[in-house]
Parts: structure tokens; C-alpha cells; sequence
């Protein structure tokens, strides 16, 4: 008997400790999230003033592009969840990789005018995003950790920033090298064609390789850990997306959403054309955006570990207080040393809620019910985000400036803050 529960411990530990296949998931999502979505999806930063600028364009019609990839986008996003649930989070992503790339060609070939670019970017890049990003990225994350769900999800969403980051400037150099953006899509496109090799590896659950969530026994969580997850709500419950509309916490979980997204809507498409108008050249204005786009990718691992010892909420507090500061800083615009710095701390803000949201849905509602509300929350989020985009765009048409654009939204962020305080965990509801 000792022999026989010494080997058996010896085939556990080697499955936990080497064989856990989660962190090397993880490493694969971050090569996906960084190729598909980091340099493709934030090139568009640096591009899209220069199409609108070379053709002509009128800043709110061009944003119709940017509107309607929102819009659509939430459509989509149920589509990915309901692909994630019946075929697994691989296969969305891969068909996702494969549309994307396919976007990016045709921009960088057919788009002249702007109908074929509202087209493109807003339907076709909308659908690929939809099915190649966050929902099986994040589902997979959620499924594969429990205990170390916020660091996991932290790590993977450090991908974005740092692809934008380096997106920022390559792109802007690269249109200046060639004289064109056409040529930049183009390398858009090959970066995406890179994650497919990573992608086809993608593990969906930890059963598929008959393990279980952060590899680890009960036996081994250490006290340290087990007061840390003490402190932090995670429900034991299976919640169905019925019984989690009726819930507050649902609602307030859509506020804090728009709260983190609406804000980045509006510097990713208008950011660069705020700062040129105000007289900031095109490389300090885009500069701006990659200190914001490193402020994300710097924070979102150590968020993500914090959220794993203390309550997500009291995080995004700080978080949104830290996003008025910012966006007032590069609205006011009053030097570049203090833009980069607002630059940094907004994507810091931003990054931070891209972690602990999807943390709190997964730890109020369960791993399996993931997918299905992500898939409700997004689309309102990005239905009512993308208002902002046009509406700023207008704005500016008609003031000649985004003064109005900036109250809002910062009014809107310290609502965020607000709910944050309020935002408690679930409790169902009786039929």
C-alpha cells in the first residue's frame, strides 16, 4: 500500500508540476492576443488619421467605420460565445485569425473610398475580431485557472499593449518609409498570419488533457494562499445568463465596462487628430499613444496578481480615479512630458480594468458560465461605446474641437467609479 500511494503521488506531482499544460496555454494566448489583436487591431491608431488625412475625408463620416465595427462587433460577440460552447475556443480562433487576415489585405488593396473602408473595418475586421480576441481568449483563461484566474488573465492581456506598443511607432515609421498606409495594412496582415501557428496549439479545458483548474491539489495550496483567496468572492454556484440578468451586480458590471471602454474609444480614433490639431506633431502625438499602450501592458500583470489577494472592485475604483486624472491631462494637453505621462497612466487605468472586469465576472458568475454573459456584457458595452467615436467626430466638425467629447466621457468614468463602490456579488433571484 505505502508503494502504491507513493507512485500515485509521484504521477500527480508530475502532472501538476510539469505537465500542467494552463501557463503554457497562457504563453500561447499572449503570442495570439499580441499578433491577431495588439499590432493589428492598434495600428489602426496611427492609420486611420492618415487615410482620413490623404483622401480627404470628413472626420465624422470616416468614423462611421469605427461605429459600425462596434456595433456590429457586439453582434458578433455572441456568436463567438455560442462558437466557443459548441466547437471550443481553438476553432473560433483560428476562423477569426483567418477573416482578419483577410480584412487587412483588402484594406491594404481595394480601399479607396470611404464606403469600401466603412465596409471592411466595420464589418469584416469587426467578425474577425469578435471571433479571433477576447471572449475565447479570456474563456480559455478562465476555464484553465481558479486560484490564479486574475494573474493568468493579467499575463494574457499584457499581449495587446505590448503589440501596440510596438505597433504605435512601426507603423508610423513604416507609412513615412513608404510613403503610403496601404503598405501598412499589408504588414498588419502579416503579423496575423504569424498567430495561426501559435493558435493551432491552443488547449481549450484542462479535462481535454485530463487536469484540473491551476494544476495544483488542495493539499498544496499553501495557508498564504488560501487567506488570500478567503478575502476574495467566488462563487460555488452555476449561474445561467437568465438568472444572472435579473441580478444588480450584471447591470453594474455592464457600467463599469462602458466605464473602461468608452474612454479608449474615443483617444483611439480621435487621439491623434485632438493632439495634431492642438499643434503636437505626428510622431509626439503618436508617442503619446504608445506610453499609453505601454502603461497597458505594464499594468495588467501586476493588477492582475493583486486581484488575486484582494476584491476586484475596490481595484477599480483606483483604476477609474486614475483614468479622470489622465483623460483631463490629455484633454488640457499642456506639454508633451506631461501627455506621455497622462498617456502612461490612462493605458495603466485601462489595462487595469481590461483584468479585473472579466475577473469579476468569472468569480461572480463561474468559469462556465464565462463565455455566455461576456457574450451579453460585450455587446452593450460596445453598442454604446461606439456612439462615442462618431459623436466625437461630429464635434469636432461643427466646434472645432473635442472639449465636449472629454467632459462627457470624463463625466461618465466618474459614474464608473461610483458603481464601483456599490458593485457586490450575486445573488440569484427567486423564479
Amino acid at each position: 500500500m505505502p508503494d502504491s500511494m507513493s507512485a500515485s503521488s509521484i504521477n500527480l506531482a508530475s502532472d501538476t508540476e510539469q505537465g500542467f499544460f494552463g501557463w503554457k496555454n497562457v504563453g500561447l494566448l499572449f503570442g495570439v492576443y499580441m499578433l491577431a489583436v495588439g499590432f493589428v487591431y492598434y495600428s489602426f491608431n496611427v492609420i486611420f488619421p492618415e487615410m482620413v488625412t490623404s483622401m480627404n475625408w470628413s472626420r465624422g463620416d470616416a468614423a462611421w467605420g469605427q461605429t459600425l465595427h462596434g456595433l456590429l462587433y457586439g453582434v458578433f460577440v455572441p456568436v463567438a460565445a455560442f462558437s466557443v460552447n459548441k466547437w471550443g475556443a481553438r476553432a473560433t480562433i483560428l476562423t477569426g485569425i483567418v477573416v482578419l487576415i483577410i480584412g487587412c489585405i483588402l484594406l491594404g488593396t481595394v480601399t479607396t473610398t470611404i464606403t469600401a473602408w466603412i465596409i471592411i473595418w466595420g464589418v469584416v475586421m469587426s467578425f474577425g475580431f469578435a471571433l479571433g480576441g477576447v471572449i475565447p481568449i479570456q474563456t480559455t483563461v478562465a476555464q484553465w485557472f481558479d486560484k490564479y484566474r486574475a494573474t493568468a488573465i493579467g499575463l494574457v492581456m499584457t499581449a495587446a499593449g505590448v503589440g501596440g506598443f510596438i505597433a504605435q511607432p512601426l507603423f508610423t515609421w513604416l507609412m513615412g518609409y513608404s510613403g503610403d498606409w496601404q503598405t501598412a495594412w499589408l504588414c498588419a496582415s502579416a503579423f496575423a498570419l504569424a498567430s495561426i501557428i501559435l493558435a493551432a496549439f491552443i488547449v481549450n479545458k484542462p479535462s481535454d488533457r485530463g487536469q484540473q483548474p491551476d494544476g495544483t491539489l488542495a493539499s498544496e495550496v499553501s495557508l498564504q494562499d488560501r487567506r488570500a483567496s478567503a478575502k476574495i468572492y467566488k462563487t460555488n454556484e452555476h449561474w445561467s445568463l437568465k438568472e444572472a440578468i435579473r441580478t444588480p451586480t450584471l447591470w453594474l458590471l455592464v457600467v463599469l465596462s462602458l466605464g473602461g471602454v468608452m474612454p479608449l474609444y474615443l483617444l483611439v480614433v480621435h487621439g491623434v487628430l485632438h493632439l495634431r490639431d492642438l499643434q503636437f506633431q505626428p510622431m509626439e502625438a503618436a508617442s503619446v499613444l504608445s506610453a499609453m499602450l505601454a502603461g497597458s501592458a505594464c499594468a495588467r500583470f501586476p493588477v492582475g496578481w493583486l486581484g488575486d489577494r484582494m476584491e476586484p472592485r475596490r481595484i477599480l475604483v483606483s483604476l477609474f480615479s486614475c483614468s479622470i486624472i489622465a483623460l483631463t491631462l490629455i484633454w488640457q494637453a499642456p506639454n508633451i512630458s506631461l501627455l506621455l505621462l497622462a498617456g502612461a497612466m490612462f493605458g495603466a487605468a485601462y489595462g487595469g480594468t481590461l483584468v479585473m472586469i472579466p475577473t469579476m465576472v468569472a468569480n461572480y458568475f463561474g468559469a462556465e458560465s464565462f463565455a455566455s454573459i461576456n457574450g451579453f456584457i460585450f455587446p452593450l458595452q460596445i453598442v454604446v461605446s461606439s456612439m462615442v467615436p462618431v459623436g466625437a467626430g461630429y464635434m469636432a466638425d461643427i466646434s472645432g474641437n473635442y472639449d465636449i467629447a472629454f467632459v462627457a466621457i470624463i463625466g461618465f468614468t466618474c459614474v464608473a467609479a461610483v458603481c464601483a463602490l456599490f458593485t457586490r456579488p450575486p445573488v440569484k433571484v427567486a423564479a
